[in-house]
């Protein structure tokens, strides 16, 4: 009897939605056996939005292994609180059970003292490998990589390495490639399981290792860089060697999905102020410590933009329809920016941008801003004048509209690039730069204009 892929999908979809709108009491009513069933990111959803000690009462259902699992695709600071919760012999239990990346992740987030007592139970080489990842930047592809992978000697003989690959099959989740070391770690080369099990019977390692390695990375690489390597060379794991030559790690291609994802949510909330690691289910005073400078920020441009709106009030007095039409130019002016802005920041993150082309950026972007003022001022134009039956205005509203769109896009790049040159972060609340000055520069422009010709 074959299985319908459509109705596997489904069943497995109306299953995910019934555990993530479960309550705590509906969740932990299942038996251990159905929670071993279910998947491992869809119970840590799940698990995210309960209590520490309600997320602890659902992973005594179920087996260690599965419990590990279930931590490790939860959000790094969440699995802390769980495993400090836990009796140690349990907690230690976990650690050992993860992945060293993943290990390193959640005892980094645990609070010193918890640290230094769980970790002093864990076994001596689990310790050792959980600690030198720690040692190095999480931001760098040491502080992501793994420090399980397959190797074997340049030397072995192909019968010999397999061997000693399946000996090591209980320590590896996956065997993206086996690694050739010499006798004091260096690495030699790399040879795939399919021309291991091709070889020729009594051939050695050395006699069918590849040499030329693609995408190794030091430790001190910047994660970022690391996945744009993977993508460019499109393998599954990278090899990462120290400055003596010796391999220390590997980065998978599911911690580069990590990378990327996070990269992009990060990006996404620094351009507006908000924490880049934050969480919808952070606590509330997290979130107001990480947001809360940037307001102040937003506050100081916006009160810029209001008061070059003072020096007008008479104006604004007299001709009261200039306070209807101000808002309209602004908002485009700011989407205009925040449109150059998003794209500026996704071409940097992906390294398509170099340091020359920064003034050709900023001329093409504040040219794709004069024609789109074009288009939408004759629009908004043609609407002021049909409305307020007076030309004078609408041509007004067609210049500033002009004006505001063409210097908003060049904003909106040269704000992000000026950033980078100066290795600040070019995400970091430019949506913020960007918006203010395009407010400010549009109450401006529109506002003298009227004065001028009205």
């Amino acid at each position: 009897m074959s299985v319908n892929p459509a109705d596997s999908s489904e069943i497995e979809a109306q299953e995910e939605e019934e555990v993530l709108e479960a309550s705590f009491e509906e969740l932990v009513a299942f038996e251990g056996e159905r929670l071993e069933e279910i998947s491992n990111v869809v119970l840590a959803r799940a698990l995210q939005r309960f209590e520490v000690d309600e997320r602890r009462e659902v992973l005594r259902k179920v087996s260690e292994s599965k419990a590990a699992d279930i931590l490790a695709e939860m959000d790094e600071d969440a699995a802390a609180d769980v495993l400090t919760a836990m009796r140690e012999h349990r907690a230690v239990a976990m650690i050992e059970e993860f992945d060293p990346d993943d290990a390193a992740d959640v005892v980094a987030e645990l609070e010193d003292e918890d640290r230094e007592r769980l970790m002093s139970s864990v076994e001596p080489e689990t310790a050792e490998d959980i600690n030198k990842l720690l040692s190095y930047d999480p931001e760098t592809a040491g502080g992501v990589m793994t420090t399980d992978f397959a190797a074997v000697k340049d030397e072995d003989t192909i019968e010999h390495a397999i061997q000693d690959i399946r000996r090591q099959r209980e320590e590896l989740e996956n065997i993206y490639y086996v690694y050739v070391l010499d006798g004091a770690g260096h690495l030699q080369g790399v040879v795939s399981i399919r021309e291991l099990l091709l070889a020729r019977r009594g051939s050695r390692i050395v006699d069918i290792v590849r040499e030329d390695l693609r995408g190794v990375c030091a430790p001190e690489d910047d994660r970022e860089k690391v996945a744009q390597r993977m993508a460019e060379f499109n393998l599954a794991a990278l090899p990462v060697v120290d400055a003596d030559g010796i391999m220390v790690g590997v980065v998978t291609h599911d911690d580069v999905l990590d990378i990327v994802q996070d990269e992009a949510t990060e990006d996404i909330q620094k351009m507006v102020g908000a924490g880049a690691d934050e969480g919808i289910l952070d606590p509330i005073f997290d979130s107001l410590r990480k947001r809360n400078p940037w307001l102040i920020v937003n506050l100081l441009t916006i009160s810029l933009a209001a008061w070059v709106v003072t020096f007008y009030e008479e104006k604004i007095a007299q001709i009261t329809v200039l306070a209807v039409i101000m808002p309209v130019i602004v908002n485009l002016g700011g989407n205009t920016g925040a449109q150059t802005l998003a794209v500026l920041i996704r071409s940097l993150a992906v390294d398509e941008i170099q340091p020359r082309d920064s003034l050709g950026i900023c001329v093409r972007e504040s040219f794709k801003g004069f024609l789109n003022g074009v288009i939408i001022g004759v629009l908004t134009a043609g609407v002021v004048a049909l409305f307020t039956h007076d030309m004078t205005i609408a041509g007004v509203v067609l210049a500033a509209m002009v004006f505001t769109m063409t210097f908003s896009g060049f904003a909106g790049a040269a704000i992000p690039l000026t950033l980078k040159k100066f290795n600040f972060d070019p995400a970091q609340s430019s949506s913020i730069f960007v918006t203010g000055a395009a407010d400010m520069v549009g109450f401006l422009v529109f506002l003298q204009l009227a004065t001028w010709v009205l």
